[in-house]
């Protein structure tokens, strides 16, 4: 659930592909990325197969068939009752042969959570970084590392280009069950929908937001309010809601503790009080009444490589839940209704 990502400016390297012009607007290694992942995204582009082709040749499996109706009717529902925008996505599939097909570099200060920002054309600064190629990915964090950046490279498992092209199905989210592919394809859609220039926390806060309230609304339609689809659906949401609170709390405690370090302390003494403060969060983790162990391990183990910018993503996806709810209750309480109102006045307010 955590790894998604705005993939617009992909789209913006194929058009510098073909636009001489910019050269003298971006510098020399922006245009090499844009370069890049334009040549990424069109690998994909010319990969997929339309979704009718492969029914009628018997390529899939009667479990991704299922699974491609239902993004069907996510799709419609989402355009119909959430007054989303109608695109002509999905109508397409890519075969990742169970590999990852797009990776996300995030980078923040390691005694505070002031984030690595990029700038790019149209869009304006992004706080991650997206890698077709996962050694590239790879090379920059290592030169932030050099610069004492924290980083995290995570895996993306859906991306949207904001409606300019048609996004693919991914073999990979077909693996999900109803709640999670329903809460997928809204908050994809909903990038293609609203999207404001150089607000990527609310952007994708507000995505999350409308991804979720639209999921738990589809599968009420679907299955009913006492179908097991919802309840195992409201059960994943709660065990969600306790980890996101857990990691938010503690980034603010980490940013007392940030605040609160001795200047003059050296960089090996901070370094040793911060990695004391990491491991008593972890321990705490293992106390939460959600999820088996292996789990905890994983994120665990996120927490102690990642260290703060671990913390950025929950940051980005999820701080704002509570602001962006109160406004919905405000205004409306109807989900269509609020999406309207956002995509008209740029604001929540």
């Amino acid at each position: 659930m955590r790894n998604r990502i705005i993939n617009s400016f992909l789209v913006i390297g194929q058009i510098a592909l073909l636009s001489l012009c910019l050269w003298v607007a971006i510098d020399r290694a922006l245009w090499i990325y844009l370069a890049e992942q334009g040549s990424g995204q069109l690998h994909i582009i010319l990969n997929t197969k339309k979704v009718e082709e492969l029914q009628e040749e018997g390529l899939l499996s009667k479990m991704q068939q299922n699974k491609i109706r239902q993004i069907q009717k996510v799709k419609q529902f989402a355009e119909h009752e959430l007054g989303l925008q109608k695109t002509n996505n999905y109508s397409h599939f890519y075969e990742q042969n169970g590999k990852p097909v797009l990776w996300m570099l995030t980078a923040c200060q390691p005694f505070s959570f002031q984030e690595k920002t990029w700038t790019f054309p149209f869009i304006g600064n992004v706080s991650y970084k997206g890698f077709f190629n996962y050694q590239k990915a790879v090379l920059e964090k290592q030169s932030l590392k050099t610069q004492n950046y924290d980083t995290d490279i995570s895996k993306v498992t859906a991306w949207s280009t904001l409606g300019i092209l048609p996004d693919p199905i991914l073999s990979s989210m077909l693996q999900k069950d109803d709640g999670e592919l329903a809460e997928l394809i809204i908050h994809e859609l909903t990038h293609a929908t609203i999207y404001l220039s150089g607000q990527v926390d609310f952007n994708e806060n507000f995505a999350s937001f409308i991804g979720r309230k639209g999921a738990l609304l589809f599968l009420e339609k679907t299955y009913g309010k006492n179908s097991d689809p919802v309840a195992r659906y409201l059960k994943q949401i709660a065990d969600e809601d306790t980890l996101k609170s857990f990691v938010l709390y503690h980034k603010m405690h980490l940013e007392h503790f940030y605040n609160t370090l001795n200047k003059q302390l050296s960089l090996e003494e901070k370094t040793y009080l911060k990695e004391a403060e990491l491991n008593r969060i972890t321990n705490k983790l293992y106390l939460l009444k959600i999820y088996d162990n292996p789990i905890k391990i994983k994120i665990a183990t996120k927490i102690k490589l990642s260290q703060n910018a671990f913390f950025m993503s929950y940051n980005r996806y999820d701080a704002q839940y509570y602001r962006i709810n109160t406004a919905f209750k405000k205004h409306s309480d109807n989900l269509r209704d609020f999406v309207a109102y956002v995509k008209k006045n740029k604001s929540i307010d």
